[in-house]
């Protein structure tokens, strides 16, 4: 299986970094797909599928646009790379035949899923670590939390003995105060 290409390696990240932006894009112009249901797998076969089959030149133009400024809404002209792969993808819609552009569409989202898997994979062995972290962090603090606990009571019965003791020591000097002042 071929490499995925710099072009497409580029709309798989910002389809991974974006995906909010992407459905927006694609809602814009008229591509079925909701946000609060949307998938990696599902936006990616809508992307490619304009891209490549339908050849949307508008959508292609935004949704290049969106690449150029990370998802900001901007409307700058057009950049190099904006029309390396606009002209990327108009010429790959002149020489080819509609299956060779259904068996290339369907090679290009296998390995924009395996990019996407990947990335996914990465992001649960983060997710996995930064959960065990926590679980060190949470189960830290309980035990700092119960040693404090322990030293406020042991401080609370130090300080009884404390009161106490003054106060039968300030009992007896007040007896013998009584005492001497009744002669």
């Amino acid at each position: 299986m071929d490499k995925t290409t710099a072009i497409d390696k580029k709309i798989n990240d910002f389809i991974y970094d974006k995906p909010d932006v992407v459905v927006v894009i694609l809602q814009q112009f008229g591509y079925d797909i909701n946000l609060k249901t949307a998938t990696l797998p599902q936006i990616t076969k809508l992307v490619y599928t304009a891209l490549y089959i339908s050849n949307d030149e508008p959508f292609a133009q935004a949704f290049e646009n969106a690449m150029v400024n990370d998802g900001e809404n901007n409307v700058l002209p057009l950049i190099p790379i904006g029309i390396s792969i606009l002209s990327s993808v108009v010429s790959g819609f002149l020489g080819a035949s509609e299956g060779d552009k259904n068996r290339e569409l369907q090679k290009k989202l296998a390995l924009a899923q395996l990019s996407m898997d990947e990335k996914l994979a990465e992001e649960k062995i983060r997710a996995d670590q930064e959960t065990a972290r926590l679980g060190i962090l949470a189960n830290t603090l309980l035990a700092y939390r119960n040693t404090l606990q322990k030293e406020s009571t042991a401080r609370i019965k130090d300080t009884w003995l404390y009161v106490t003791g003054l106060g039968i020591g300030l009992g007896i000097l007040f007896g013998v105060y009584l005492i001497g002042s009744k002669d």
